[in-house]
């Protein structure tokens, strides 16, 4: 018999793409002898992850969301280190993997990363950023495999950290329960929110953070609503995060607040994806972004833009791939969108369905920890 490979998974910020990549592949991960154990933060997202991947784990630690937090989490690694409960940590994020470092030292437990992000210059500026890197540099350096989630984020990794090994850089593409968005039935946004039957909604569901680029979008419904007559746009919100009020502000200062509603969370946006005309993605960089393949499996219109990470996901497809940071080319990208109509990407829909799939990337990770464990 086979056996137990048991996994620590350390998660500091589940939000976003980390949760979502978390419950999409934890919930199609074949059970074969792999046991996981969560640690993550007691926060509104890390309570959420716990519940989302609930039927996969053997136990949850939360630790407190305060100044000590981080020291804390280290000590818990530690505390499933020292006893020999775990045979990996599997770090999301550099964070995670920032306080796995010292206690996979002590305890020679192996330290597996999986990058969700990629890296820019302004994180390594100045004296503190030299450290700082120099620390990514050797925490690198201590994971038996450093997993990207896309080839433009390994090569962005690589950019910054040229000496590392390849032979220990893994890319495993995202995933999502393709099926699920394939299946799901439309809701009547303009029904549930009161809209006008000659609404055009676009729906934006990022972050409320500079790399989502929220107000490239705002800035391209101005222009549309000011230059081509399109005063009946209505972008639907779905989405978090801790500049949301400057960003209502950034709407109001233009006048377009009859325009824009800002939505409360949706943990499942599969019916509110397909509620929409077209869904707008207008990032300025980006590792592998889940929010495409779930727009294209659920045949709706998409306009992103071409920048890292994105471009690689919806290349191939119907999308329309418009210019990094440029409202006018968005706004003619929404345009053509609206011309095109859903028929292109209702018939794409099944090669998105086979395309995106999660059970392949879920049996890939898999595959990892059994090479990692020996």
């Amino acid at each position: 018999m086979e056996a137990k490979i048991k996994v620590l998974l350390v998660v500091r910020w589940p939000v976003g793409g980390i949760r979502t990549f978390l419950k999409y592949t934890f919930n199609y991960f074949p059970l074969n002898n792999i046991e996981f154990t969560l640690l993550t933060i007691n926060s509104e997202g890390g309570r959420l992850l716990e519940s989302d991947i609930s039927k996969k784990i053997v136990n949850s630690e939360l630790v407190a969301d305060d100044k000590d937090q981080l020291m804390n989490m280290s000590k818990l690694i530690w505390h499933y280190a020292r006893k020999g409960d775990i045979d990996i940590i599997h770090a999301h994020g550099f964070t995670a993997a920032a306080v796995s470092f010292l206690p996979s030292i002590l305890s020679r437990t192996k330290l597996i990363l999986t990058s969700h992000d990629v890296l820019n210059e302004s994180q390594f500026a100045g004296f503190v950023g030299s450290i700082k890197r120099l620390f990514i540099s050797k925490v690198l350096g201590r994971c038996e495999v450093v997993h990207s989630v896309s080839n433009d984020a390994e090569k962005n990794l690589f950019s910054f950290f040229p000496s590392l090994n390849k032979k220990r850089s893994v890319v495993i593409k995202n995933g999502i329960d393709s099926l699920h968005f394939y299946e799901s039935k439309a809701v009547d946004l303009k029904k549930e929110f009161g809209l006008s039957e000659k609404s055009i909604i676009i729906g934006f569901f990022g972050r409320f953070m500079r790399q989502k680029g929220f107000r490239v979008l705002v800035d391209a419904v101005d222009y549309l609503s000011k230059n081509k007559g399109l005063d009946n746009l209505h972008v639907l919100c779905f989405g978090s995060g801790a500049f949301i009020r400057e960003e209502q502000a950034y709407v109001a200062s233009k006048m377009l607040l009859k325009n824009f509603t800002f939505a409360p969370f949706a943990s499942d946006v599969s019916a509110v994806m397909k509620g929409c005309d077209l869904i707008a993605m207008p990032s300025l960089w980006e590792a592998c972004p889940l929010q495409p393949m779930e727009a294209l499996c659920s045949g709706v219109p998409f306009v992103g833009s071409r920048c890292m990470g994105l471009r690689e996901v919806i290349e191939g497809t119907p999308a329309i791939v418009v210019d990094v940071n440029d409202c006018q080319s968005l706004a003619k990208g929404i345009e053509k969108c609206l011309k095109i109509g859903n028929g292109p990407f209702l018939e794409y829909q099944k090669e998105a369905l086979e395309k995106y799939k999660i059970e392949s990337s879920a049996k890939a990770l898999q595959n990892m920890y059994r090479e990692v464990a020996g």
